[in-house]
């Protein structure tokens, strides 16, 4: 192996849990492997109050405003 490929082998050792999705798509990509399954982490559903959907402008109104 060279020295290279044992650096890089490891730095992602190194690396927090958290950061590896980003890693191993950045290398993915580099390879041309785009086809895997995409992680959105800020789409999800929730429950809330029923007039959530009713006062979106209102609530976007308000948090634009900070």
């Amino acid at each position: 192996m060279s020295v290279m490929r044992e650096e890089l082998h490891h730095l992602v050792d190194q690396l927090p849990e958290s950061e590896l999705r980003p890693a191993l798509e950045l290398i993915r990509g580099r390879l041309g492997e785009d086809d895997h399954e995409r992680d959105l982490p800020f789409f999800a559903s929730f429950e809330s109050d029923p007039d959530l959907s009713e006062r979106h402008e209102e609530i976007l109104r308000a948090e634009w405003g900070r």
